[in-house]
């Protein structure tokens, strides 16, 4: 047990095998391997959970329980499960925890999106972090290039319509803003965590709100990512959502 907590704590302080979850108002869209365990960090302990009945859910050090810190073992192969987790502060983070498929983390780190915004990361120069709190806001940096668009996209999904609304350009780094329109008869889930810009990938950071889109509804998807990305050669990943 001790040995898989220290590779925990290992993938946290790696930003390439962790993963950043932003959690806000809609469900967070996870993926998870079968037969693995995958930890998820909090940021505060958790007090109850519903809807993990399918799951296997422990502190991921036994020896010295950390609710905060819990590890996730799927009971079944393929599947979607709805799981929401309520913090001590009764803080409530809402999933849809998918299983089976490709490109799994072993460790998702959840944070407020309020971070986004509130969180101070002064550097000399903006960070990922701080540029996608200026995309939220909405501001206009003197640092960047900053023009509002409106190109219609072919992200290669049948069904939404795609278009460019805010475009930054920096010096180290390129921002943004698509709006995505639902225009299939289905409700349609944007799984942000396979999302490309590029090919190679040039994305770092991306936010998406909601995941879930409904027929004829909107969701604003943010992107940061390298000065070398090109917005309109964006790989946007978009799936059937189950009924809720």
């Amino acid at each position: 047990m001790k040995s898989w907590v220290f590779l925990a704590m290992l993938l946290f302080e790696g930003v390439a095998f962790g993963k950043a979850v932003y959690f806000g108002s809609q469900p967070e869209v996870i993926r998870l391997p079968y037969g693995k365990k995958t930890v998820f960090r909090f940021p505060g302990e958790v007090r109850t959970i519903t809807g993990a009945e399918r799951f296997e859910v422990a502190p991921a050090d036994g020896e010295q329980p950390n609710y905060s810190l819990l590890s996730i073992t799927p009971r079944f192969s393929t599947g979607t499960s709805q799981v929401a987790f309520i913090l001590g502060d009764s803080t409530i983070i809402n999933t849809r925890l998918i299983v089976g498929g490709s490109g799994h983390d072993l460790v998702y780190d959840f944070k407020s999106k309020d971070t986004l915004i509130e969180n101070d990361l002064a550097t000399g120069s903006v960070s990922d972090l701080e540029l996608m709190k200026i995309l939220i806001r909405g501001e206009d940096p003197e640092s960047f290039q900053v023009r509002t668009e409106d190109k219609l996209m072919r992200p290669g999904f049948k069904g939404v319509e795609t278009k460019l609304t805010r475009l930054y350009r920096g010096d180290e780094l390129n921002g943004y803003v698509f709006e995505i329109t639902n225009v299939s008869k289905n409700s349609l889930s944007i799984n942000i965590q396979n999302l490309m810009v590029g090919d190679p990938d040039q994305a770092i950071l991306s936010n998406v709100e909601p995941q879930v889109i409904d027929p004829k509804e909107k969701a604003i998807l943010r992107v940061v990512a390298k000065p070398k990305s090109l917005y309109n050669k964006l790989i946007l990943p978009i799936e059937t959502a189950e009924k809720r």
